[in-house]
């Protein structure tokens, strides 16, 4: 009797796992070619279907427009989507005004990571939260076949796939390099531990998406409001039910409650408690919850933009940008904050602008004209 591994991940026949999304659509598109020229009469044609992620990594791999022109058709565009939108700013209060999705992704890292210098914080953040986006959207579909059968390698395969249409500025970059080396390190892992999913990797992108979306409520980012918490009062009491550790919460008024599979905003539904659902035990555990996951958010993004004058301030203002509506309420992250921390980024980049490489000043001499 043959026995079939429910986590081994499926690749079309004579094509490596390991291989970049771009390499296999390569290889496939020559197996192809071959059995198209072959002399043997009666060859039937091959058709070859690239996965969008094969379509995009070889779009990228041949796109030959100079970082200078990437740049300038990616203002043009921006700049024709904010007179259409009537608005003179990306973000008002914290939501995006214009819409990037339809840009490829070598435009968007050039806006993202402000190449020339010609793109405000504003449209920085929306371009990141844009590519952040379209990687939760490749990600959907493995993810949760992951958490139903454990096959974990593919979700990886995937990241890697996705990660691979990047476009050679972004591949030249730190940030690149690191999240590659750790989504080969989590299919590594998932391979070698079939079912149990990759752990203790840092610049885990595929871990930090897992966690952010949770697993105890279905669409949780998404959802009416008033419908999540009755769902996560449904998860809540189900996991009362199931726990056996001795500090482990059975009811709603006492134990240690474990919030490790519940997303932001399932959270926030229990700390605003606006439909009267949760016992005070309860929310006052997802508050320290959400207060010990936004330090921890916080600091990680302190430390990984130690090198970038100007990255810790866009990081912050993107963590406010990507948040709902009721996880800032929850969180304490009023307007007002938001504001501030506009205001303070912007001063630091209006300064930065005053000097060139050299030290030399760029612009008019007095401080006053810049801010």
């Amino acid at each position: 009797m043959t026995t079939i591994n429910p986590y081994t991940s499926t690749y079309t026949s004579g094509l490596t796992a390991g291989q970049t999304a771009a390499q296999r659509a390569s290889q496939a598109a020559a197996q192809a070619k071959t059995r198209d020229q072959s002399e043997t009469i009666n060859t039937p044609a091959v058709n070859v279907t690239l996965s969008p992620a094969a379509q995009a990594a070889l779009k990228a791999q041949t796109d030959s427009r100079t970082i200078e022109t990437v740049v300038s058709e990616a203002r043009t565009a921006i700049n024709a989507r904010l007179k259409a939108a009537g608005a003179t700013s990306a973000l008002k209060d914290g939501n995006a005004t214009i819409d990037l999705s339809s840009l490829d992704r070598r435009t968007l890292f050039a806006v993202a990571s402000n190449k020339g210098g010609q793109f405000p914080i504003e449209q920085q953040v929306v371009a990141s939260l844009t590519l952040k986006s379209r990687q939760d959207s490749v990600l959907a579909s493995p993810a949760a076949q992951a958490r139903l059968t454990g096959d974990y390698a593919s979700l990886y395969q995937a990241a890697l796939d996705h990660l691979d249409t990047a476009g050679p500025e972004e591949k030249a970059s730190a940030a690149w390099t690191q999240e590659h080396d750790a989504l080969v390190e989590g299919r590594k892992q998932a391979l070698a531990r079939p079912g149990l999913a990759p752990a203790g990797i840092a610049h885990d992108s595929v871990a930090a998406y897992m966690t952010e979306t949770g697993s105890a409520v279905a669409g949780a980012k998404t959802r009416e409001f008033g419908k999540l918490a009755a769902d996560v009062r449904a998860a809540l009491d189900k996991q009362y039910a199931l726990a056996f550790q001795p500090d482990a919460a059975k009811d709603p008024n006492s134990g240690e409650i474990d919030f490790r599979r519940f997303d932001d905003r399932s959270l926030s539904a229990i700390a605003l408690n606006k439909d009267e659902l949760f016992s005070p035990h309860e929310i006052t555990q997802a508050k320290a919850e959400i207060r010990t996951r936004d330090s921890a958010a916080i600091k990680a993004s302190y430390q990984s933009t130690a090198e970038d004058a100007g990255g810790f301030g866009k990081a912050m203002i993107t963590r406010y940008a990507a948040m709902t509506a009721e996880e800032r309420e929850a969180g304490g992250w009023t307007a007002d904050i938001y504001a501030r921390m506009v205001e303070l980024q912007s001063a630091r980049d209006k300064l930065a602008q005053m000097f060139n490489a050299d030290g030399s000043l760029a612009g008019p001499a007095s401080l006053l004209d810049w801010l």
